[in-house]
């Protein structure tokens, strides 16, 4: 797209209320969106909106600097691409109603790899289910998965969180602009920041400046299954966001998986009934990787030729969390080889500190 059609798209896009539907419908009309901005209240009239988005439009447009909103991007360092880009997202390409812009911080490439895969949840998880998608999570990455999710608090943030720190890639969608005063929810905006400065990205179909409200959500998930090979629900009440995203999943001929639980926790009713309806259940990475078709035992492999003996055989112990004492005398090494190669299994991303001089495998 030409940068003076990108402008006056972004400026439609800052409008309240208009969509995806909306953008085509004028670029349908006006064969281009300068030409619809320059168009009077008689010519929108024509295009058969809803009452409210006509209205949004004619009390909004006249106020709006379509130079003054581009700006903003350059501002807070967000790029966009729309749908006649070649960067944009093939899988999006594939689903209904897919955005015509998306505006994005982070690195832009991630968002056409192949194995992409969507963990989302609860916003109130359980223990079971932050352990669950934190190890779940843990081992995708490590199998060379992008996690994509939606931010929120609970176990989306728990997807990211893991993620981060096992060095893997991941892509937060948002269902409010992506600027640093309209990341929703607030809480989570340091995490946004650790996502990209990480290497992953953060990205939304809304323009800067504009606030989270429900509508924003629904319209959000059919992002976040369609970038994705299939969505892994961990936990969900029967009537959730999550539910919603597996429904959009399938309707987007997307796989779905779904972590079972208790009969007695409400947590777990909403993944209960998708296995139910034929979702596969999950209960360890391996179950999505051979519905991916990705060999999850050559990635490790692959990914453990990276490291020597002295610290293979530390990884061997590190099962469960143990100190640096208990590893001198299981390994026979002397305490400078035990802390070097503690150090460097850490950076590497194979264990964590769990405090003092304790660690333990991640995986």
């Amino acid at each position: 797209m030409s940068d003076t059609d990108l402008k006056f798209l972004n400026a439609f896009n800052s409008i309240p209320n208009v969509g995806a539907v909306t953008l085509r419908a004028l670029k349908n009309k006006f064969g281009s969106y300068e030409t619809a901005w320059q168009a009077g209240p008689a010519g929108f009239e024509t295009l058969g909106l809803r009452e409210d988005i006509l209205r949004a439009i004619l009390w909004k447009k006249p106020s709006l600097r379509p130079d003054q909103e581009l700006t903003k991007l350059v501002r807070e360092n967000i790029w966009v691409t729309t749908e006649e880009d070649a960067d944009f997202p093939p899988a999006l390409r594939e689903i209904p109603s897919p955005p015509v812009i998306i505006y994005g911080k982070g690195e832009i490439k991630l968002l056409a790899e192949k194995n992409l895969f969507a963990v989302v949840g609860t916003r109130k998880p359980t223990s079971y289910g932050l352990e669950a998608a934190a190890t779940l999570v843990g081992e995708l990455t490590e199998a060379g998965i992008t996690i994509v999710s939606g931010l929120a608090m609970g176990i989306d943030a728990r997807a990211h969180e893991t993620a981060v720190e096992n060095k893997g890639k991941t892509i937060a969608v948002l269902g409010s602009g992506i600027d640093q005063n309209s990341i929703f929810p607030p809480e989570n905006r340091g995490l946004a920041r650790r996502i990209i400065e990480s290497g992953g990205a953060v990205i939304s179909e809304y323009a800067p400046g504009t606030p989270a409200v429900k509508e924003h959500f629904p319209a959000r998930n059919r992002i976040i299954s369609g970038l994705s090979k299939g969505v892994l629900v961990v936990e969900a009440r029967e009537k959730s966001g999550a539910l919603i995203t597996a429904g959009l999943a399938l309707e987007q001929n997307r796989e779905v998986f779904a972590l079972p639980g208790s009969i007695f926790s409400l947590a777990s009713a909403g993944p209960n009934k998708l296995i139910q309806q034929g979702a596969k259940a999950v209960t360890s990475a391996q179950d999505v990787l051979e519905e991916l078709g990705i060999d999850y035992n050559r990635r490790r492999e692959e990914k453990d030729g990276l490291i020597d003996e002295k610290e293979r055989l530390i990884l061997e112990l590190l099962s469960e969390p143990l100190g640096v004492d208990f590893l001198k005398e299981k390994t026979g090494l002397d305490t400078s080889n035990v802390v070097a190669s503690l150090s460097l299994l850490e950076l590497k991303g194979r264990i964590r500190s769990m405090g003092g001089d304790t660690y333990q495998r991640i995986n």
